[in-house]
C-alpha cells in the first residue's frame, strides 16, 4: 500500500468521524430543542440553526466518503456488459466527468463563500462563509478521490473492472 493511499484512507476516516460527530451533535441538539421547548417551556435560539449548518457540512463531507467507498447510485448493467477496453473507458470517462463537475462546484463554491463573508447568521452570529465553505471543502475531497479512482481504473486488472467493484 502506497503512502498516498494511506493518506487518502486516513482522510476518509477523518471525514467519516467528522460526519458521525456532526450527526451525533445534531441528534443531541434536536433532543435539547424539544426538551427546552416542551418540558422547560423556553426555546433556545441557536440549535435549529446549528443543526441546519451541521447537516450541510455532513452532506458535503459525507458525499466524499460515499464517493470513495463507491456507495453512490450507479447503473452498472450496461457498463458490465461492455468489452474490457470499452468498460475501462466508460468508467474512466464517468469518473473524469464527475471530477470536472466537482471542480466546477469547487470554483463557484469558493466564489460564493467569499461573497457571503460579510453576512452574519441570525442566531449563531457567525459569518455565513463558515456555512458555505462546506461546498469547496467537500468538492476538494471529491476531486482528489475522483483522481484516485481514475488512476485505479487505469491500472486495475481487467477482471476487477466492474462499476461496483472499484
Amino acid at each position: 500500500m502506497s503512502f498516498l493511499s494511506k493518506v487518502l484512507d486516513l482522510s476518509e476516516t477523518v471525514l467519516a468521524v467528522a460526519c458521525s460527530a456532526a450527526f451525533a451533535a445534531m441528534f443531541v441538539l434536536g433532543i435539547a430543542t424539544v426538551v427546552f421547548r416542551f418540558v422547560i417551556e423556553s426555546s433556545l435560539a441557536f440549535p435549529d440553526e446549528l443543526i441546519r449548518y451541521l447537516f450541510v457540512w455532513m452532506i458535503f463531507l459525507g458525499s466524499a466518503v460515499a464517493f470513495r467507498r463507491n456507495m453512490h447510485a450507479a447503473i452498472g448493467l450496461v457498463v458490465s456488459s461492455l468489452p474490457t477496453v470499452l468498460r475501462r473507458g466508460a468508467l474512466i470517462l464517468s469518473s473524469l466527468l464527475s471530477g470536472v463537475f466537482f471542480a466546477m462546484l469547487f470554483y463557484y463554491g469558493v466564489g460564493l463563500t467569499v461573497r457571503v463573508q460579510e453576512q452574519i447568521s441570525p442566531a449563531l452570529e457567525i459569518s455565513m462563509s463558515w456555512v458555505y465553505g462546506a461546498i469547496p471543502a467537500g468538492m476538494a475531497f471529491l476531486i482528489v478521490y475522483a483522481a484516485e479512482l481514475i488512476l485505479r481504473l487505469a491500472t486495475a486488472p481487467a477482471d476487477e473492472l466492474l462499476a461496483e467493484g472499484l
